[in-house]
């Protein structure tokens, strides 16, 4: 009994090639995804720092006596007690602060300006950059 060879039998060298060319493309799409997200997990872990800071330093200023004498006169880029701060896996940030006494003419009502500034650039999506967030917070003196 002869054998008849069928044309459709297997895969031909060249139609693996193609798959094994479409399977690598596939691959180091999902390799660029995960270096994308990596650096995207970095800078949200660079942004929740700096405004941890910040958020750190309004509720200082919140606790301080109304009679404390920063709110007494204006001041501009004065460093906040402990600045730098270094964070392990975060970089190192400046804090600063400004203060402007009898905000818009309201006798004892302070305004505080509080600049949080990574020392260094850190990740970013789009490349490495500094960090920086503002926060605003007033104070009632007397």
């Amino acid at each position: 009994m002869p054998t008849t060879k069928n044309a459709q039998s297997g895969f031909s060298l060249i139609e693996l090639l193609v798959a094994v060319m479409i399977l690598a493309v596939g691959l180091l799409g999902l390799a660029e995804l995960q270096i994308t997200a990596i650096k995207a997990n970095s800078q949200s872990d660079s942004i929740s720092v700096a405004n941890s800071l910040a958020q750190k330093a309004a509720e200082d200023v919140a606790a301080m006596s109304a009679n404390n004498p920063i709110f007494s006169s204006a001041v501009t880029g004065a460093t906040w007690d402990g600045s730098p701060f270094t964070i392990l896996g975060a970089g190192v940030y400046n804090v600063t602060y400004d203060v402007v006494p009898n905000y818009q003419t309201v006798t004892g009502l302070s305004q505080v300006t509080i600049h949080v500034r990574s020392a260094t650039a850190v990740a970013n999506v789009l490349g490495n950059r500094t960090r920086s967030v503002d926060a605003v917070t007033f104070k009632r003196s007397f």
